[in-house]
């Protein structure tokens, strides 16, 4: 089974996504790693994958917001609709849930099928995220 994991250049969610793929390839699942950076401007088709995960950071507390930059690559990438996906936000202080709620929202309306969802924290939690998704390819 294949994943693709959309991520924003933050370095701490791309150390967060780094521990993921590694957990995730252990059980056997091969990961692909696509950022807005790494991208460029061309689309990206999620054809050959069965599960699509989003992982990114916010800002606000109030009322969050997911970057521009991650909002444009999930326009950008095709072939989303019916495919299964996963939701994560990085872990905060304030607004985490409310963020959630809003990257699934923008993932809902390109069509994804959002099965999973969570803040990102520490290895062990990242390893039961890991398990959970590998359960849904």
């Amino acid at each position: 089974m294949r994943v693709l994991i959309l991520h924003t250049d933050d370095p701490k969610i791309e150390k967060s996504v780094a521990a993921l793929q590694r957990a995730m390839e252990q059980s056997g699942t091969k990961v692909d790693l696509k950022s807005p950076k790494a991208s460029g401007s061309a689309p990206i088709s999620a054809a050959p994958y069965s599960l699509v995960c989003v992982v990114t950071g916010y800002t606000g507390w109030w009322k969050p917001q997911i970057a521009a930059d991650m909002d444009n690559l999930l326009k950008r990438t095709t072939r989303l609709e019916g495919k299964r996906g996963g939701a994560f936000v990085q872990a905060g202080m304030l607004g985490s849930a409310k963020a959630l709620r809003v990257l699934m929202s923008h993932m809902e309306r390109q069509g994804v099928i959002v099965e999973d969802f969570g803040t990102l924290g520490g290895e062990r939690e990242i390893a039961a995220i890991a398990q959970r998704l590998s359960r849904l390819t």
